[in-house]
């Protein structure tokens, strides 16, 4: 299991603990997730480098992250690009076709076979958002 992020550094110790404590939460909240995307795109020795990495680069942002509409969406993110980074050119070849958000439901529902309102949760977005890249992802089947 990887090291968890350092503490961020802020201005005020008060802030400090307050918004440490939201990245911590979020960071032991969606942990297993984003390690077991990190690992479809990975190998296993790097899949926690990784989720580590963009973590301790999240908690030098972190108190921008809290400012925005979703926290969660920001750290989202942050794993994606780190994921993506050490994955090398073209990490998502076969579904390089889809936009970012369908590849993200692509392989958090359809292959890790997260529930869609969890998706939601784990990418910081609304649960209907999901429920519609879903019904894209049906019709580009068809």
């Amino acid at each position: 299991m990887p090291t968890p992020p350092r503490q961020p550094t802020t201005v005020t110790a008060g802030t400090a603990t307050g918004s440490a404590l939201g990245l911590w939460a979020l960071y032991d909240l969606h942990l297993r997730h984003y390690l077991d995307y990190a690992a479809l795109l990975l190998t296993p020795a790097d899949a926690p480098l990784a989720v580590q990495g963009a973590f301790e680069d999240l908690s030098g942002q972190w108190l921008d992250a809290l400012a925005t509409a979703s926290p969660a969406a920001c750290a989202w993110q942050a794993v994606r690009r780190r994921v993506c980074a050490l994955a090398g050119p073209r990490p998502l070849g076969p579904v390089a076709h889809l936009t970012a958000p369908q590849q993200d439901v692509l392989l958090l529902h359809l292959v890790l076979d997260l529930p869609a309102a969890e998706v939601a949760a784990v990418t910081g977005t609304e649960p209907g958002t999901v429920h519609v890249q879903l019904r894209s992802l049906a019709a580009e089947r068809r």
